[in-house]
């Protein structure tokens, strides 16, 4: 079991490494359908090439107009054949073979935002959009219309009605929709008239608001579940705002994007290429369990429920390079109108090097006079620290000691040579670099060592992580650290009846040379049954054994169990500065 300091070195190791975690958005496509004249349209992701432009290439759009509400509030809903381009409240974008070209001011394309669409010719034009999901809740601007959409279920609609039931600052107030020959009209019945996925109102906000719906659904991260390399779980928080409880389904989908098309979106730069689903888990009391079908929970009546969501990386398959993602969709619905499609993204290491720290627990010994291999459980266990190393080549190294240490930017280059961390196993060398971490002022490495080993350069060990890890850890008769040894006790300092220093007594007088004989058995499952989500990914477990010669006549045997933590992935060992 995992100890408390090193879950909180775990942390600290962790915060250090989380500025440099990138997040990558889901993506997903989003069919509108536009007829002649005036449309009122919700984007619901973030096009590919969001460039409006390209939103609308090869379609007859006359003018597309997004509402600027940081300027002015709306009192009253306006013909749309009444507007006029270079009103402060008000972008614009007109084709470039337009005469009103040269007005144009609206530029992109954003996810979860609303537009006016003015169509040409006299057939309605379906375009597919392509790109990454965005969950964002409307903005109100007090006190005026708001030009808005919102996440809906098209196959479970909603009335007005009902969705704004619960916020005084909406309920009962003046709404308009979008009629067939392109003119806004008032909803005089909101009981009866149904609300349309991927359509655009205008909703009156009466003082301050920040209402989202009956069903609210609070993120931790952004606008989605981003695991990165680094995060393992994420609590996702619904708010249910009615006098009911209501029923909210989960449920993961595939992401759309195709696995050898990277995405190149003006905003968020390019993607790595699609490594496959993510494998997302729920906690149920005290274990994680894979989101496999549909989760049902309830929310109860003006309450606020946290759901906790894992990625569980053991269960995803390698990808194809490090910068890889893995993408998928949850879809939370409340089956009364409301769905909302969360984007959920995580990488996983594609190899295992790096630096492992962890716990070996001993509970069996064997004993003397009993059989030669055979381990007695104990009245009480006893456990250390173990660390492991695994560099880009999968060879496995124990250490007694190292220091996690940083190399500073290149001032002249520091794109191309930006801070690193090194590892750093020969005390000797730390004065070469910079401390990670704050102490009295001064900024000081990270020393991570095991007391119950005492030697200097790394082991190799042979095996892998997946496996079987086989070491021997020897002990010289006259080294220093030897238990044996107590420097001022004349029988146990390996120095003649006058005390000198050479030559030492021969091996078996008063110190002895022997050996311990490594074995780390790794395991599917936790040997701990932690629940931890990380498990057999960040996180490995399994059978410890351990052969001692030369203490005793017969070899003495200990077995227990291990987990090691995966604390940073640097791969080398005592690299240059």
């Amino acid at each position: 079991m995992t100890s408390f300091r090193e879950k909180a070195l775990l942390v600290a190791l962790s915060s250090v490494l989380l500025a440099s975690w990138p997040a990558y958005a889901t993506w997903s496509t989003q069919e509108i359908t536009l007829n002649p004249g005036w449309n009122a349209v919700f984007v619901e992701l973030q096009p590919e090439n969001n460039r409006t432009e390209s939103v609308f290439s090869g379609v007859p759009v006359k003018s597309v107009w997004a509402w600027n509400e940081r300027f002015s509030s709306v009192q009253y809903v306006r013909d749309p054949n009444t507007l006029v381009p270079e009103q402060p409240e008000w972008l614009t974008f007109y084709p470039a073979s337009s005469p009103n070209g040269f007005l144009t001011n609206l530029f992109a394309i954003q996810g979860g935002k609303a537009y006016l669409v003015e169509m040409d010719g006299d057939q309605p034009v379906t375009i597919t959009l392509e790109g990454q999901l965005m969950l964002r809740e409307p903005v109100w601007l007090s006190n005026s219309f708001n030009l808005v959409g919102f996440h809906l279920d098209s196959q479970n609609a909603t009335t007005f009605a009902d969705y704004f039931a619960p916020s005084s600052a909406h309920a009962g107030k003046d709404m308009y929709t979008l009629n067939a020959v392109g003119e806004w009209v008032k909803i005089v019945n909101p009981a009866s008239e149904p609300m349309r996925r991927g359509a655009a109102y205008w909703v009156y906000c009466e003082g301050q608001s920040s209402y989202g719906g009956p069903l609210g659904v609070d993120l931790q991260i952004g606008r989605g579940l981003d695991y990165g390399h680094i995060v393992e779980e994420q609590m996702l928080k619904l708010t249910n705002s009615t006098d009911q409880p209501k029923t909210v389904t989960f449920t993961i989908r595939p992401s759309t994007r195709p696995a050898d098309r990277p995405s190149t979106g003006a905003d968020s730069g390019d993607v790595p290429p699609l490594a496959g689903d993510v494998k997302l888990g729920f906690r149920r009391i005290f274990s994680w369990e894979p989101l496999e079908e549909p989760l049902e929970v309830t929310v109860d009546p003006n309450s606020t429920l946290g759901v906790e969501f894992a990625v569980l990386r053991a269960k995803m398959n390698v990808p194809p390079s490090q910068d890889a993602v893995f993408e998928s969709v949850l879809d939370v619905s409340d089956g009364e109108g409301q769905l909302f499609r969360i984007p959920v993204s995580a990488q996983k290491n594609i190899t295992m090097a790096g630096l492992w720290v962890g716990t070996v627990t001993v509970n069996a010994v064997s004993e003397a006079a009993g059989s030669l291999a055979t381990t007695t459980p104990t009245a009480s266990e006893f456990r250390f620290r173990i660390i492991v190393h695994v560099d880009n080549q999968a060879t496995p190294r124990l250490l007694q000691q190292v220091f996690l240490m940083q190399v500073q930017p290149d001032p002249q280059d520091p794109i191309t040579y930006p801070a690193r961390y090194v590892l750093v196993t020969d005390e000797d060398l730390v004065d070469n670099f910079t401390g990670v971490s704050m102490r009295d002022g001064e900024i000081v490495g990270r020393r991570i060592s095991s007391s119950v080993f005492a030697f200097k350069d790394p082991i190799d060990l042979s095996g892998s992580l997946t496996g079987t890890l086989l070491g021997t850890v020897p002990m010289a008769f006259g080294d220093r650290h030897n238990p044996f040894i107590h420097a001022f006790h004349p029988d146990h300092d390996n120095l003649n009846d006058d005390f000198d220093l050479t030559p030492l007594l021969p091996e078996g007088r008063e110190s002895f040379t022997f050996s311990r004989e490594i074995t780390l058995e790794f395991l599917p499952d936790d040997p701990f049954a932690s629940a931890l989500p990380g498990y057999g990914h960040t996180i490995v477990g399994g059978n410890y054994r351990e052969k001692i010669s030369g203490v005793h006549q017969k070899a003495l045997y200990v077995s227990g169990s291990f987990q090691l933590n995966h604390v940073v992935d640097v791969p080398t060992l005592n690299d240059a500065p």
